[in-house]
């Protein structure tokens, strides 16, 4: 592989997650299936194999790393009704020797690729940009209707330990399950559960503690800041992450803002008066 030029990395650290979502029809559900595979002599051996489905808008993450090289990229589709157009920005790195010390040197790359194909077919991309290369991905794309909006899933397996593969839903939730608690002392209130919708007014939650105690805040969830790295924005890096924004409405304290990825983890907020809110975000049901 040659040597990776400054101007192919930095035309791919402005590749931008762009999703199509006007293009598909409500109620679709994608599926990717994941096979990597290795040249053996004239045979195909499977080293790993997996698959990710979620909302019609899914793309998909995908990590390799075997002793000599590496693969990092993003997989996003653009829909037609027949066809899928599976396009996809890559960062890799190859080892390519030894140092005067004894030290690995890798060599780093980056591109794009794209590739178009019908519901259920299967297309073969080399993640070292080379067909000469002996180990490659065989990745189909399908969808069937779903009743309702449904949360992303995963699974992979492993044929061979000296190999791994991290395959991820990438998925910008529409909407949150999100879980307030508010602790003071060695009291803490009974749990509101919000169905929120990113970027929408803020909504008022009052809490009860008990002896006639009680606090009101305006709680409104936003969309982080974009990653200043080009790398993660390629890679959608912050597509799952969520702001919760908590403005105490008789006091004139800036705002309190605590981000989070949508993945069941109870995250503390240290509020005025010496509160802590406890808040939990997550995938809403499905519906």
């Amino acid at each position: 592989m040659p040597r990776s030029l400054p101007g192919r990395l930095a035309g791919a650290a402005l590749f931008a997650s762009i999703h199509g979502l006007a293009a598909q029809a409500p109620g679709f559900r994608i599926t990717y299936d994941v096979r990597v595979l290795r040249g053996v002599g004239d045979e195909a051996q499977l080293v790993a194999h997996g698959t990710v489905r979620g909302p019609q808008d899914t793309d998909l993450r995908i990590a390799l790393r075997a002793d000599t090289a590496e693969v990092e990229g993003l997989l996003e589709v653009f829909v037609e009704p027949d066809t899928v157009a599976l396009s996809g920005a890559f960062y890799t790195r190859r080892r390519a020797g030894l140092s005067r010390r004894g030290l690995p040197l890798w060599e780093a790359d980056s591109y794009r690729r794209q590739v178009r194909l019908p519901w259920g077919g299967s297309t073969r991309l080399y993640p070292f940009g080379s067909a000469r290369s002996r180990l490659w991905f065989e990745i189909s794309v399908g969808r069937d209707s779903v009743g309702g909006e449904t949360r992303p899933d995963e699974a992979v397996a492993v044929d061979d330990s000296t190999t791994g593969l991290v395959l991820e839903a990438v998925a910008r939730p529409r909407r949150a399950s999100l879980r307030l608690t508010l602790v003071r002392g060695d009291t803490a209130s009974g749990p509101q559960v919000l169905d929120v919708v990113p970027d929408a007014p803020a909504r008022r939650v009052t809490f009860v503690l008990g002896r006639g105690e009680s606090r009101a805040i305006d709680v409104t969830l936003t969309r982080p800041d974009p990653p200043r790295s080009g790398r993660d924005s390629a890679l959608a890096a912050d597509a799952d992450v969520l702001c919760l924004r908590v403005l105490d409405p008789g006091a004139q304290d800036p705002a309190r803002i605590r981000c989070g990825r949508l993945n069941n983890v109870a995250r503390r907020l240290p509020l005025g008066g010496g509160d802590t809110l406890v808040a939990t975000f997550a995938w809403p049901a499905a519906r």
